[in-house]
């Protein structure tokens, strides 16, 4: 055994004595065997033939039961191990029995559909002793699964920790709208210096264009001239390449 399922003790459930177990097997000499099993560990046991009567005698004694240990394959028609698992797996832990004939998709549906623990045949005297431990684990996780559905924060998908103060995010933050955080890339928070135009910057402006236009106008037509040579005789060496 692991050392973490050593430590699954609490002052609510310890070790078997006292546990109550509704015990489920439509083959009677097996029932009969996993009765007296159950009851070396020290577990209390409520025998039932089909899991349809284990459902009955749950509704009748809500209380009598601390946990249901049933096989999955029944012979019968009618409800089996993985439906008395649907019917009662939110209220109980439910520990499934294989006998080894299952298909993987039988034990993966038995494992996703919230079974306490999964057994397999033949079972022994140790696995049967340790079940209270998977017990013990399985009501952990349904107290901390009904503790959080009762804070509307977590239904929401809001984590407690993950608050605007807690994001630098709030109503007062001077950081807000500024970009990035701090150390990453932020992006207008420099303002550009106004310039101020005076009359001498007007003047040097003015020459400056009146000088490019003058310069455009004597250029211009030797541009055009040179243009036109080039395309009217075209070099002999260039010719002789496209050939």
């Amino acid at each position: 055994m692991a050392n973490g399922d050593q430590d699954m003790a609490t002052d609510e459930l310890m070790e078997t004595e006292g546990l109550k177990v509704l015990a489920v097997d439509d083959d009677p000499i097996y029932l009969y065997s996993l009765t007296q099993m159950l009851r070396r560990c020290g577990y209390e046991v409520t025998a039932k033939p089909s899991p349809a009567e284990a459902v009955r005698e749950v509704e009748k004694n809500p209380d009598g039961t601390d946990f249901i240990m049933t096989v999955v394959q029944t012979r019968g028609r009618g409800m089996d191990g993985l439906g008395l698992l649907k019917r009662l797996g939110k209220r109980y832990p439910v520990v499934l029995v294989f006998s080894g004939d299952e298909s993987m998709e039988t034990r993966r549906r038995g494992n996703e559909g919230g079974a306490c623990y999964l057994l397999e045949k033949p079972l022994r005297d140790a696995q049967i002793h340790f079940i209270w431990q998977h017990v013990v684990r399985w009501r952990r996780n349904a107290a901390a699964a009904a503790t959080a559905n009762a804070d509307p924060r977590h239904s929401q998908g809001i984590h407690l920790d993950d608050t605007p103060r807690k994001r630098g995010q709030g109503v007062n933050d001077p950081n807000k709208g500024k970009g990035g955080s701090e150390g990453g890339l932020q992006l207008g928070t420099t303002k550009k210096k106004k310039v101020e135009w005076t009359r001498e910057m007007h003047e040097l402006f003015v020459n400056a264009v009146t000088q490019l236009k003058t310069t455009e106008d004597e250029e211009l037509p030797v541009i055009k001239e040179e243009a036109t040579q080039k395309v009217s005789h075209p070099r002999n060496d260039t010719w002789g390449r496209h050939r």
